[in-house]
């Protein structure tokens, strides 16, 4: 789970400077590989600020829905 969390933490680093597409794309490859057990609490949480600081108007970019589509699962 600490690994899930640093790529999470990359990802949002990514989205900072200036890469949604791929900070998404990291942060759905990381979720996506954890039980589903393990994606809830903290890196559900980690997960949705990352998707919450991305602007509305990127939300019907491919990688946004497929993020908001993990998070949701």
């Amino acid at each position: 789970m600490t690994r899930t969390l640093l790529k999470i933490d990359a990802a949002a680093c990514a989205h900072r400077d200036g890469d949604t597409d791929q900070a998404c794309r990291r942060a759905t490859a990381a979720l996506a590989a954890l039980p589903p057990d393990y994606r809830t609490g903290l890196t559900h949480s980690r997960a949705m600020d990352l998707y919450r600081s991305i602007p509305t108007q990127h939300h019907r970019e491919p990688a946004v829905r497929e993020l908001q589509q993990v998070l949701a699962a």
